[in-house]
């Protein structure tokens, strides 16, 4: 895990402790909310246009969304014992074998 990660860790049970919010935090309840945050998130965009175009207020918004979706993922993580950064490294290279260029290039499947 990258300092950067662990800072942000400390950071982040800290103010769980702070609040005596451990108790209410089982992995069932933080992956629930990591659906409910993710939700959120789509939210945002129901009913954008195809556009595909952002103005500061939706970007703002998304950031208040994305964080929380990260922060209750990274909780669960830590709960369970999972190097999140490695995890997604490991996904990398198995998506790697499953989708190699030569029979994926281009194709959304």
């Amino acid at each position: 895990m990258t300092q950067e990660m662990t800072d942000l860790l400390i950071r982040l049970r800290s103010f769980r402790d702070a609040r005596n919010w451990q108790k209410f935090h089982s992995s069932k309840n933080l992956a629930i909310s990591v659906s409910v945050e993710a939700s959120e998130l789509l939210e945002l965009f129901q009913w954008e246009l195809e556009s595909g175009s952002t103005n500061s207020q939706l970007k703002t918004r998304v950031e208040d969304e994305a964080a929380d979706v990260f922060l209750y993922l990274l909780m669960l993580c830590d709960k369970l014992g999972v190097d999140l950064i490695q995890a997604a490294n490991n996904k990398i290279d198995t998506n790697e074998i499953r989708f190699p260029v030569s029979r994926s290039y281009g194709i959304p499947k």
